[in-house]
């Protein structure tokens, strides 16, 4: 069996701990074994865990988080090794380090449960998870880590595969994601950020650095769901690949007293997913820049933004491949510029050909700007109904300077007409 997990990821060590440890690169205080003896703040406990893959080492891992957290903070340290549990692993401690030496320290749930969870009856600050991977194949429901009232979380070179759900974070304080994948998961979300709600609170602050959330495409699971009141989202790098639902979505469906908004991402890639490659239905403050995203597999657009958001802005990247359009506008105050849009209203999965644009307009869509944007290319077969489409009552809009000439059968198809607050102009 330990033969078998060894193989399912990257082996490398991402830091070598027990080295590390010894000369206090990393850690504040003495290496410490968890065989009686009193433990201080700083120490690194190393768990008395067998590590085999068969014995079950709940008990020793919870009894060294546990020391460490009576000891106002330090480390638990798990070496290389496959760590069998039965049960969640709960820190209810502030200044707390779960550390293991990379792809080589393995824990392997079994069960229903959440794998590590953050919860007290107060706020947690300054805890970490560094350097370990999760075999999760064996898990049938939970996340591998969900955290509640939780501020300046770090998750950093962590690696989960064949879990139920990834990570859910619910009122939180500065989180950040550095380096981490989440691959092949099945149960409903890879990442999830939610605020507020029916007992109030809120969320700010989470930032995601090469994250890889990455599925087969055979289950619905979403990408990167973001859900009620959370402020200050940033990602840079972030990769969300056949997730099978949804890739971001930011919405507001536990009514809390705010939206999203405040998002920040920059080379956000986005392919294969189930429905919308990126789903905007509630906030503002939404930016994008060298966005690229593709083929939605079933019948939506690659980028859907709702009614219920304003103030939008994508510049650079593209949206190509999807079953309908490449991006449905329905919200306000939005500005694409220098994006490209091509192979739109796919054949592929099952779309048809020649019946969506490669920008969409909605009724309901107000103050649009799209300037600088290509829509087809020459070298390419294209499937768009046109560049850019225009339904009647859409109002505000301004589409200028665009290259819509290739490969569609239309530039633009314009239902709303012309007057002072509509103007297509020197489009080619």
């Amino acid at each position: 069996m330990n033969d078998r997990r060894l193989t399912q990821y990257d082996r490398r060590s991402f830091a070598a701990c027990s080295a590390v440890a010894v000369t206090g690169g990393l850690f504040s205080g003495p290496f410490v074994e968890s065989q009686g003896g009193e433990i201080v703040a700083g120490s690194v406990i190393k768990a008395d865990a067998a590590g085999d893959g068969v014995a079950d080492d709940t008990g020793p891992i919870q009894a060294a988080i546990n020391k460490v957290g009576a000891a106002k903070g330090g480390t638990v340290f798990l070496p290389a090794g496959s760590y069998r549990i039965t049960s969640g692993l709960k820190c209810r401690w502030s200044n707390l380090r779960i550390c293991g030496e990379g792809g080589a320290s393995v824990i392997c749930p079994t069960g229903d449960f959440d794998t590590i969870s953050f919860n007290a009856d107060h706020e947690l600050r300054q805890n970490e998870i560094v350097d370990l991977a999760f075999d999760e194949r064996e898990k049938t429901g939970g996340f591998t880590l969900a955290a509640d009232s939780v501020a300046n979380l770090t998750v950093e070179r962590v690696h989960g595969f064949d879990g139920w759900n990834g990570w859910h974070l619910h009122n939180f304080n500065y989180v950040t994601f550095n380096d981490c994948r989440f691959e092949y998961y099945r149960g409903n979300v890879y990442g999830k950020a939610s605020g507020g709600g029916s007992e109030g609170g809120r969320s700010d602050v989470l930032r995601l650095f090469g994250v890889v959330h990455a599925g087969n495409g055979s289950s619905t699971m979403d990408g990167l769901d973001i859900d009620g009141f959370v402020h200050t989202v940033s990602g840079a790098g972030v990769y969300l690949t056949n997730v099978g639902g949804r890739g971001l979505w930011a919405r507001n469906s536990i009514h809390a007293e705010n939206n999203p908004s405040f998002f920040t991402f920059t080379d956000l890639e986005a392919d294969y997913p189930g429905d919308e490659a990126i789903r905007l239905e509630a906030g503002e403050h939404f930016y994008f820049n060298n966005t690229m995203v593709h083929a939605s597999r079933r019948a939506a657009p690659n980028i859907y933004l709702g009614k219920g958001v304003e103030g939008v802005s994508f510049t650079g990247g593209f949206s190509t491949g999807s079953h309908q359009s490449g991006i449905e506008v329905e919200g306000r105050s939005v500005s694409l510029s220098c994006m490209h849009f091509h192979a739109n209203s796919s054949p592929e999965f099952g779309g048809a050909k020649r019946k969506y644009p490669g920008i969409l307009l909605g009724e309901h869509s107000r103050d649009v700007v799209i300037t600088g944007c290509h829509s087809g290319r020459e070298s390419k077969e294209n499937w768009q109904l046109c560049g850019c489409q225009i339904r009647n009552g859409a109002d505000g809009f301004a589409i200028v300077g665009n290259n819509f000439r290739h490969g569609v059968t239309k530039g633009v198809v314009n239902e709303a007409g012309l007057g002072d607050t509509k103007l297509v102009a020197n489009n080619i």
